[in-house]
């Protein structure tokens, strides 16, 4: 884990380790580049997460552990924040149905699918009210959430062919949310049976946040009127949340140490 001040020199003579060992943190070092400073933090697995603060004198890195997961039951004792796509702004399906409506009927869906698994879930938005951009991502961080999912109903760009555009994709950034990406799509692709548009690298607001896995989903494309008219219906809706639930699931459940024994 890097992190690269500009226009800075270091006066940097020592680098003193707490007493005793740390399992993630092993070294760390650095070096004068010709625009600044690079402090490189070598660590034993990927971070699980990671913020960079202010305080006074001082700039601070935190790296986040993993949690403790339980095999058999992974969501167990984690906070996991939904967020129902838009408002403001969101796609309109052919017959009008808002994209906005969509998110929040499935999110409501994932909520109790998540709870029902032993997760505490923190909507981003409860109602049809409109939560800003900035402020999704930020509930998420306040509440300490393990992972950030955004529930979306696809547009597509002017002139972009439906018959090739439409299906199910999932959008991550940071590299530690990958993993999370790639399971989420497993699980709607298996749930909905739509078309497999892909993981993608995506510099979207929703998954900037650097402190918890965050993806963000479009399981179904809401200007194909099939998709609009499955997404109006219980069946499908459930069918998503299911597949994000399955998603989140297995990708905690990955991080269970093999053979662990945890209750």
């Amino acid at each position: 884990l890097a992190v690269t001040l500009l226009d800075t020199r270091s006066a940097t003579a020592r680098i003193r380790y707490p007493a005793g060992d740390d399992p993630l943190v092993e070294t760390a070092d650095w070096v004068q580049t010709g625009d600044g400073v690079r402090f490189v933090l070598h660590l034993a697995a990927p971070p699980f997460g990671y913020r960079v603060l202010g305080a006074p004198g001082a700039l601070v890195v935190r790296v986040r552990r993993p949690p403790a997961v339980s095999r058999r039951r992974p969501l167990r004792g984690l906070t996991i924040a939904v967020d129902p796509g838009h408002p403001p702004a969101g796609a309109v399906g052919p017959t009008g149905l808002p994209e906005s409506e969509a998110t929040l009927a499935v999110a409501r869906r994932l909520a109790r699918l998540l709870e029902a698994r032993g997760a505490r879930v923190v909507l981003t938005r409860s109602d049809a009210g409109a939560v800003g951009l900035d402020e999704r991502p930020a509930r998420a961080l306040a509440a300490d959430a393990h992972a950030l999912v955004s529930l979306h109903a696809d547009a597509l760009p002017p002139g972009v062919d439906l018959a090739r555009g439409r299906g199910t994709s999932t959008h991550f950034f940071h590299p530690h949310s990958a993993a999370l990406a790639r399971a989420v799509q497993r699980g709607m692709l298996a749930r909905m049976g739509l078309e497999d548009r892909g993981v993608s690298r995506s510099s979207l607001a929703l998954v900037r946040t650097p402190w918890m896995p965050a993806v963000l989903c479009e399981g179904a494309t809401l200007v194909d009127p099939v998709h609009e008219a499955a997404l109006r219906t219980p069946a499908f809706q459930e069918a998503y949340a299911r597949g994000v639930a399955d998603g989140l699931e297995a990708f905690f459940r990955g991080l269970a140490a093999p053979g662990a024994a945890r209750p």
